[in-house]
């Protein structure tokens, strides 16, 4: 009997530091520092960060598939993975030096572009690091060393913001960079941009790139046709609608959690910034955990049962904040909100990778993204419209709008219930047999 194929420890890590580096990029870029920079140094609004991250969203929804498509052709993802990195890498570098407005939308543009190109082709490479009964596992580990990424980033960069004359002081020439007067948000870009590219080059390096068929050559016109024959065929390949469908359906109901957190506990509680971010940092370290856990529980009962499992988490947790009456009610069910929000993206992808032709990942990775990037527009649309709604109820229309993401739950479970139970397939080569880890 031929021995399973198991992970090889060094290229598990290699992967897995890859989401640590990306996540330092979006906490500091999509979350926090630039957003605050671009309004106190330049003077925008809050409206133009939401317009330029709609604008580059909707570039990533219109390319995200043909890349996908075209790593698939040539089955070579590391490349694309490497371009996409260098990109997100180099813009956020370029923003220290930018002085206009103009300068400054562009590289955020153009660095989020990468950002999100990023994510496909990494997570189509997971099968060659984790085959068959370790993918999960392994996508779980990816999933805590993010959550150990916002942390870093946020513990790691917030002095360079706050304290910067201390930190050049400390630093010497070394910190000859720094702004110390002013806004000083722009201190966190260089920084962002180094930790991205230390911790992303091992990925890059030591990740292998497998070959799941011949190579056919790929070009702007045959990666179009080869999205569109896909589309047309997607019924061919048994489950994947419905996944997608279901993606976005619980997706919708994560991002929104995520995304109106905070401004539920200080409109509906009266909750103190200290006590949101407490908040937040303690759902942070749960989501790590439930990243960990229902990794390895997806390579014990199967990615599609895993993830069952997961949404009937999210409506328990879904209620227990509905029910909250106190601010500490609330701080009991944030550890549970973590916990499923941070098993439902490794769960996911493992269930994709079940689902998809080895030879197609980078496409349905593509159509994957959309499902997330579609969600993300539409959940916390449809909450502001449910507040605006019932406005005249007060806190209530913020309760009646959390306990709406429990129809998205059941209907998403609803969904979900055509999908096959598959796993990952066990491959014939062995990555820890190979040497590199």
């Amino acid at each position: 009997m031929r021995p399973r194929p198991t992970a090889a420890p060094g290229r598990v890590l290699s992967w897995t530091l890859y989401d640590f580096a990306s996540t330092v990029f979006s906490v500091s870029i999509l979350s926090y520092f630039f957003p605050l920079w671009l309004a106190d140094e330049l003077g925008a609004g809050a409206d133009l960060f939401n317009y330029i991250t709609a604008a580059s969203m909707v570039l990533v929804f219109l390319t995200a598939p043909l890349l996908g498509a075209l790593a698939d052709l040539g089955q070579r993802r590391k490349p694309y993975l490497a371009a996409s990195t260098l990109l997100a890498v180099g813009c956020t570098a370029g923003l220290e030096l930018s002085g206009s407005l103009a300068a400054a939308v562009a590289l955020f543009v153009a660095g989020n572009l990468g950002y999100q190109w990023a994510q496909i082709f990494y997570n189509a490479l997971l099968p060659g690091v984790a085959p068959g009964r370790s993918t999960g596992r392994v996508s779980g580990y990816g999933g805590v060393a993010g959550y150990a990424g916002t942390i870093v980033a946020l513990a790691a960069l917030t002095p360079l913001v706050t304290h910067p004359e201390a930190v050049r002081s400390a630093l010497g020439p070394l910190g000859f960079w720094l702004e110390t007067e002013g806004a000083t948000n722009s201190n966190a870009f260089l920084p962002t941009a180094a930790l991205y590219l230390i911790f992303g080059l091992p990925a890059l390096l030591w990740v292998p790139d497998r070959a799941a068929r011949e190579p056919r050559p790929a070009g702007l016109v045959r990666g179009y046709r080869e999205v569109l024959h896909t589309i047309r065929g997607l019924r061919g390949y048994a489950g994947m609608g419905a996944f997608m469908l279901s993606t976005v359906l619980y997706m919708d109901v994560s991002n929104t959690v995520v995304a109106n957190m905070a401004l539920y506990g200080r409109e509906v509680f009266g909750m103190e910034q200290a006590d949101i971010r407490n908040l937040l940092l303690l759902s942070t370290v749960f989501a790590a955990a439930g990243a960990a856990g229902f990794g390895l529980v997806a390579d014990l009962l199967g990615p599609k049962r895993t993830l069952m499992a997961v949404l009937g988490l999210w409506l328990a947790a879904i209620a227990a904040v509905a029910a909250a009456t106190e601010a500490w009610m609330l701080l009991l069910a944030g550890p549970l909100v973590g916990v499923v929000f941070g098993a439902t993206g490794p769960v996911s992808r493992v269930l994709l990778i079940a689902l998809s032709p080895p030879a197609k990942l980078g496409e349905f990775f593509g159509f994957y993204a959309l499902a997330g990037r579609f969600s993300a527009a539409t959940g916390p649309a449809l909450t502001g419209l449910i507040l605006t709604a019932f406005e005249p109820l007060g806190t209530g229309a913020y309760r009646l709008a959390v306990l709406s993401l429990a129809a998205a739950t059941v209907l998403a479970m609803a969904v979900l219930a055509h999908v096959p139970d598959r796993r990952p397939p066990e491959p014939a080569w062995n990555p820890a047999a190979e040497g590199g880890g």
